[in-house]
């Protein structure tokens, strides 16, 4: 599977995913147009703008499991499996993202298509950017974070939630010192869910986008930070968290669960250099269904593997879209006495799952009209359903 940006869009246009938008548009009716498009779309020219931008590329399962080489079905055990043998990355002197090379006053943030994607949004945000950092003892990091662009070399970043990064600023705010930090946008998937995994601190997330890639991630040095980046990335913003904490207004935004988060308070993010492809496209990633989709292989993945810790032979798992692929999860398991509440406690000890169904392997979890009749006449709540109150959840519910 090649690991590139450009060749995973060619492979969504080969099966009919992806549609290329010829005429000029306005960027303000990007989000609009996606949102209402059955396949992702590929806007070619942006008025007033010298970028294209492609958005909804990850917005279905089928086009999730394009980036597995697998059936929509299977895209937790394809993504588990790939994790088993992971790639380190390799150095290259150089790449296509080094084409064009922008620093100091020639840096303009302004001059990117970036779209407003909800219309009670704070301003537009940088949605599907993978951020890497360093720590002196933890090592690299790679993340996803929002960035709402305030000026032409300055971004928000949202460090509200826990997350490696958040820790590494706090030790460099602590210490009175600015985080050395750069974004990369327009990258293959597989770097998209290796770095939106939440490993463990210390683990290198492009060594697990190398597994789900089936080949090393290629990287470059940044021209202004000491950082890597994908070789082949469409653009990368590099530069620094300010040591200024948490003082400057990030938000409204509409977050993966379809509601309007509020406004908080926020780190800033100050770019000092801009390289990219000579003909650059810009991802814009559609909220919220992109961000459920890309989530869902990485629970299910962890579906598989708890219930398989549990002892327990299971048939399908299914993060549901409906629930932002995050707080609902469904398992079809070949059931011995005991082991259906045996699957949900497993389940359960998952991070942000709150509701879980747990049916034979006759039922096919994936289609409600299947599910609704399993639900309706095979469960008697007073034994069948399990209530655990004030374990962990998510502060999105």
């Amino acid at each position: 599977m090649a690991a590139e940006f450009r060749d995973f869009l060619q492979r969504l246009i080969e099966r009919g995913e992806l549609r290329r938008v010829s005429e000029q548009v306005d960027l303000r009716q990007l989000s609009a147009r996606v949102a209402a498009s059955p396949r992702a779309l590929w806007f070619e020219r942006v008025k007033g703008y010298d970028m294209g931008v492609v958005s909804g590329i990850l917005g279905s399962r089928n086009r999730m499991a394009a980036s597995l080489d697998c059936d929509h079905r299977d895209i937790g055990k394809s993504f588990l499996r790939r994790l088993q043998a992971t790639h380190r990355p390799v150095m290259v002197p150089t790449g296509p993202v080094k084409e064009v090379i922008r620093t100091g006053k020639d840096v303009d943030l302004t001059a990117l298509p970036v779209p407003l994607v909800s219309r009670l949004d704070g301003g537009p945000y940088i949605t599907s950017a993978i951020g890497v950092s360093k720590d002196p003892e933890f090592g690299r990091n790679v993340g996803m974070y929002r960035l709402m662009i305030r000026t032409g070399r300055e971004t928000s970043i949202d460090l509200v939630s826990a997350s490696d990064l958040k820790m590494f600023y706090d030790r460099a705010f602590a210490a009175g010192k600015p985080l050395p930090f750069a974004v990369a946008i327009g990258v293959h998937p597989s770097l998209l869910m290796g770095a939106a995994h939440m490993a463990p601190a210390g683990q290198d997330e492009y060594e697990l986008a190398g597994g789900l890639a089936a080949e090393p991630v290629q990287l470059v040095k940044c021209e202004t930070v000491d950082l890597e980046v994908p070789a082949s990335a469409e653009l990368v913003l590099e530069g620094e968290l300010l040591p200024v904490g948490w003082t400057e207004d990030e938000g409204r935004f509409g977050d993966f669960t379809g509601f309007v988060g509020p406004v908080k308070w926020n780190p800033v993010f100050r770019v000092n250099a801009i390289t990219h492809r000579k003909d650059a496209i810009y991802y814009a990633l559609h909220m919220p269904d992109e961000v459920d989709y890309l989530v869902s292989p990485p629970l299910e993945g962890s579906g598989w593997q708890a219930l398989a810790n549990a002892g327990i032979t299971a048939k399908a798992v299914y993060a549901p879209q409906s629930a932002g692929c995050n707080f609902h999860l469904y398992a079809s398991i070949s059931k011995r006495p005991g082991e259906g509440k045996n699957a949900v406690l497993a389940l359960l000890s998952l991070k942000r799952v709150k509701h879980v169904i747990v049916t034979d392997d006759d039922v096919d979890i994936f289609s409600p009209a299947a599910l609704e009749p399993a639900l309706a006449y095979r469960v008697r709540p007073a034994r069948d359903l399990i209530v655990l109150d004030e374990a962990r959840g998510s502060h999105l519910d």
